[in-house]
């Protein structure tokens, strides 16, 4: 197989106040659905998808509702994360999907409970007001939007799982599954997937502010979930996304030791695409199948996000930026919002 040359994009552009820093959004961009104002008749209602998924639909309200929300939960933040000893900084909305999916975590009708895993990630004290006995007190909105996407990519890692392991479809069904979460936050999903047996190895890259805040909350994790001693806890791997060439060179290290093909790789994107520069997510793509083709090895991708050239939710367009970056769409599942882009693809064979 040949290996796909990327391209850096933006290097020392003079646009950018830092090329070791997420871009920057304006806070109207950081609204749900407010960078993106024109409908587009390619995106299925929120509805369908979550009939599809198996999750409550969010709540049908005007985009004044949704911004009132979001402004209150802002303001909040500061207060619920008082008294954390933890202190665990805010980058791209993650403290806010934290206890977005505490909520949806805490939701036993939902297909993406997780026995108060993500909860137990709070702080102390306040946390309580996203108990489950709190849950219904809840409007579904930012927190339903974003159960869509965790449902869809729990379901895409079982589903990329299951056929890695089929024995019709590979000679060696005993392949063990390695999950790479690019830009995981402070999800709880490795965890989760580690704790069920699902994969055997998670690997998470993020800021290094980041990774260094959850390595601390995994410490109070840990004390509080004693049955995670049994379970080795996600490697956890500093890396700034815009800087292309650093996340090549962490990805092969990720992969430095897997000679014999004894592995699958999964390569996760979560709500992350939207915060980097121009042309950066698309390299992305171009570095994770690389980094399997240069080893002649095997690989899956899973995503929720917002893929470049792809402004609404056409699949034709979606499949082109896919398989210029070295991947072919297995499945498509646009929604509206931000990340409005899920799918699972496998690694695109290449002369």
């Amino acid at each position: 197989m040949q290996r796909r040359h990327a391209v850096s994009p933006n290097q020392g552009d003079s646009r950018d106040e830092s090329t070791t820093q997420f871009k920057k959004l304006s806070r109207s961009a950081l609204i749900r659905g407010e960078k993106y104002k024109a409908t587009n008749s390619t995106l299925p209602s929120p509805q369908s998808i979550a009939i599809r998924l198996g999750v409550k639909p969010t709540k049908d309200a005007t985009s004044k509702t949704w911004k009132r929300a979001w402004k209150m939960q802002k303001r909040m933040i500061p207060i619920l994360h008082s008294t954390d000893s933890c202190k665990p900084p805010d980058s791209s909305l993650n403290i806010a999907c934290m206890w977005w999916k505490a909520l949806s975590g805490n939701d036993k009708n939902s297909p993406v409970y997780d026995d108060g895993l993500a909860y137990d990630l709070l702080p102390s004290g306040w946390r309580k007001i996203a108990s489950p006995r709190m849950n219904r007190f809840f409007p579904r909105l930012h927190h339903g939007n974003v159960e869509l996407r965790t449902a869809y990519l729990d379901n895409a890692v079982r589903e990329i799982v299951k056929d890695a392991k089929d024995p019709l479809l590979h000679s060696d069904s005993h392949v063990k599954i390695r999950l790479v979460c690019m830009g995981a936050g402070y999800d709880t999903r490795g965890v989760k997937m580690l704790e069920q047996g699902i994969v055997d190895m998670v690997v998470e890259l993020d800021l290094p502010e980041v990774v260094d805040a959850k390595q601390r909350l995994f410490e109070r994790l840990r004390m509080r979930r004693p049955g995670l001693v049994d379970v080795d806890m996600p490697e956890l791997i500093p890396s700034d996304f815009n800087d292309v060439p650093d996340v090549e060179k962490k990805l092969q290290q990720v992969l430095k030791d897997d000679t014999n093909g004894d592995w699958h790789t999964i390569f996760m994107f979560e709500g992350v695409m939207i915060y980097l520069n121009d042309g950066v997510p698309s390299s992305l793509l171009n570095v994770t199948s690389n980094a399997l083709i240069e080893k002649g090895l095997q690989g899956s991708l899973c995503l929720a996000d917002r893929l470049e050239n792809v402004p609404g939710g056409d699949q034709d367009k979606g499949g082109i930026e896919l398989e210029r970056n070295g991947w072919r769409i297995i499945d498509w599942c646009p929604k509206p919002g931000l990340a409005r882009h899920m799918l699972r693809a496998r690694l695109e064979a290449t002369k």
